[in-house]
């Protein structure tokens, strides 16, 4: 999805729910001491503070302020952090991790979102409007299916739709879209994408309503499938890094910033839209598609033919309801 940055200039990251410090007043108005810093011109008291410095070598993610540190646990936070990002590297996010990794990766999550439940609402954060990369999920105990890209990120859909990217972009006012960028058969670039609205439910947790998923292919853009909803509870965030996620069956999901979600090819297949020109051009593809397949039959015999239609029809399964799998996201019946 594609979404406002919310950059914090340099290396500064966004503190959330830190206390404001006040002088007293015999000290106030009086010039400082020797040695003791002016004030750093953005830096605000109270609620979002930004800060620079980190703690214990880590990379400062919840800073110490110039007069005190955000979160007393904050080395704890940052250590934690840096452990989430490093277990999750060459996961294929969360695609492909052995059982014990994933047990690993799960509890520093789940020790970040404890580490984090002083924080005030995330969701009030204005950091939270960004381009993300979804760097990896884990799914729930009582879900079926990947927690993102749906069949397109099973074991069928990412051996014939071999996964690129997925990404994720939140954009004001509440506009949240989906994206998963693949290559077909490994030759061919395609992605689906998901728009949708949403609305906050609690000072966490939000409602997303989805339209039709969107598939784009050979530079064509399909709307079909579905509408969907999703609950999605973000328990901890540390803007311009890490975003942590939980959906409503428990699947667990870490959200980065990169450049690789910046992208300007990412943010313009997010904002494809299907076209009626589309259709004229799957009539044709499927006609050559014919055409193609009556001629494997005629020059090698009937096995190449049976192999292609059977990749044809696997492919098919996967593009199912826009590769909406039942227990990943609610599907919306229309009357």
């Amino acid at each position: 999805m594609r979404g406002v940055e919310g950059r914090v200039g340099g290396s500064r990251a966004l503190g959330v729910g830190s206390p404001r410090v006040q002088r007293p007043k015999s000290q106030r108005g009086r010039s400082r001491a020797p040695g003791h810093p002016a004030r750093q011109h953005g830096a605000r008291r109270g609620g979002l503070c930004l800060t620079d410095s980190s703690v214990g070598g880590s990379a400062g993610y919840v800073g110490a302020g110039a007069a005190a540190p955000l979160l007393d646990n904050e080395a704890e936070v940052n250590a934690t952090i840096d452990a989430i990002l490093e277990g999750i590297k060459g996961t294929d996010s969360g695609a492909s991790v052995s059982a014990d990794k994933r047990k690993v990766i799960d509890g520093n999550i789940e020790k970040l979102i404890e580490l984090s439940a002083r924080q005030s609402s995330p969701l009030d954060n204005p950091g939270i409007f960004a381009n993300y990369t979804v760097a990896y999920t884990s799914p729930g105990p009582t879900q079926n299916g990947a927690p993102a890209g749906g069949r397109f990120r099973g074991k069928l859909g990412r051996l014939l739709f071999r996964t690129e990217g997925l990404y994720q972009a939140i954009l004001k006012p509440n506009l949240a879209k989906n994206l998963v960028t693949f290559w077909l058969f490994g030759l061919i670039p395609g992605s689906i994408g998901l728009t949708g609205t949403f609305v906050k439910l609690d000072k966490s947790t939000v409602k997303v309503v989805f339209e039709r998923p969107r598939l784009t292919i050979l530079g064509q853009t399909f709307g079909f499938g579905p509408k969907s909803s999703v609950e999605l509870e973000t328990p901890a965030f540390y803007a311009n890094k890490i975003r942590i996620g939980r959906g409503s069956r428990g699947s667990l999901f870490v959200f980065t910033v990169d450049e690789k979600s910046k992208r300007p090819k990412i943010l313009k297949q997010m904002d494809r839209e299907p076209t009626k020109s589309a259709f004229v051009f799957i009539g044709l593809f499927l006609a050559a598609l014919c055409a193609f397949l009556y001629t494997l039959q005629r020059q090698f015999g009937s096995k190449p033919l049976l192999l292609a239609v059977g990749l044809i029809l696997a492919a098919a399964s996967v593009l199912k309801k826009g590769g909406i799998v039942d227990d990943s996201q609610s599907e919306i019946k229309e009357g």
